[in-house]
């Protein structure tokens, strides 16, 4: 994995399957942030996308785990994955995984190489550096009840100081379930709501919808956009603490607060930390 100080990862497939190679190097990892801010303070209009498993399921119509009827992203099993394989390779950066099978997936995939490594992003969104960095000028796109959630815990001040900062300037709520069986209202959704947001940078979780929307979202609102995936889970309080680079992750979470309307992918919540409810 990247060795980051104070971030440690009990991901068995990470631990026994790592790509090792020049992205491990702490230089690169370094400037991959500095790469960030140039990119917000020069008001760059940029998407990064990533690429791991499940995209490649999505991607090639093998319907299991997370690309699944039924689960989370779609309801239907006749699917046309046009818009989201031409959508892909409309973004400017193609971020992977870190695993030998994952990149063997992704060089088959798209015939190249990936321009970053997704661990990165899981790096940086562990150890809060997206929120302590741009303070006051992000925001996220994510399911509606996850961002509800978000918005909740921003009102604790025991979560803000552990994210570093005052709270999100924006929260562009999406439908939580089946977004890729409606892509065209899911788009009108996410346009009201960008052209009218002040965030210079966000990040993303919205699914197999990314690599359909993601590469739109600039039509609307000139800014960074980052997927983080899962670490819109880790935001609400529901991280599984074992995805990669997670371990030490504390999920916040609300007392009384009804979780039921949280769409929960693995309640492996061995690091959880419950504030008083309002």
């Amino acid at each position: 994995m990247i060795q980051v100080p104070g971030i440690s990862s009990n991901n068995t497939q990470l631990n026994r399957d790592f790509y090792n190679s020049e992205w491990s190097n702490k230089e690169r990892y370094e400037n991959f942030k500095k790469f960030i801010i140039d990119l917000v303070e020069t008001n760059k209009s940029v998407t990064f996308y990533k690429f791991s498993d499940g995209e490649y399921l999505w991607l090639n119509d093998n319907q299991i785990g997370s690309a699944a009827a039924g689960v989370r992203d779609s309801n239907v099993k006749t699917r046309n994955l046009t818009p989201f394989r031409e959508g892909v390779v409309q973004n400017d950066y193609l971020m992977c995984q870190l695993l030998n099978e994952h990149v063997k997936w992704f060089n088959h995939q798209f015939k190249r190489n990936f321009d970053y490594p997704v661990d990165y992003v899981y790096a940086l969104t562990a150890e809060n550096w997206f929120t302590k960095t741009f303070n006051g000028q992000i925001g996220l796109i994510g399911a509606g009840p996850k961002l509800d959630l978000i918005k909740e815990l921003c009102t604790k001040q025991e979560y803000l100081d552990y994210l570093q900062f005052d709270g999100f300037a924006d929260y562009i709520k999406m439908p939580q379930r089946y977004l890729c069986d409606n892509l065209e209202a899911g788009e009108q959704i996410m346009a009201e709501q960008l052209k009218n947001s002040t965030s210079n940078i966000f990040l993303v979780g919205i699914g197999h919808a990314q690599q359909a929307l993601l590469h739109k979202m600039k039509q609307y609102k000139d800014a960074v956009y980052i997927v983080i995936g899962s670490g819109i889970d880790a935001l609400a309080g529901v991280q599984d603490n074992t995805r990669p680079y997670m371990a030490n992750w504390v999920n916040y979470q609300i007392e009384g607060y009804d979780y039921s309307k949280i769409d929960i992918w693995k309640e492996k919540f061995y690091n959880k930390k419950v504030l008083k409810g309002n």
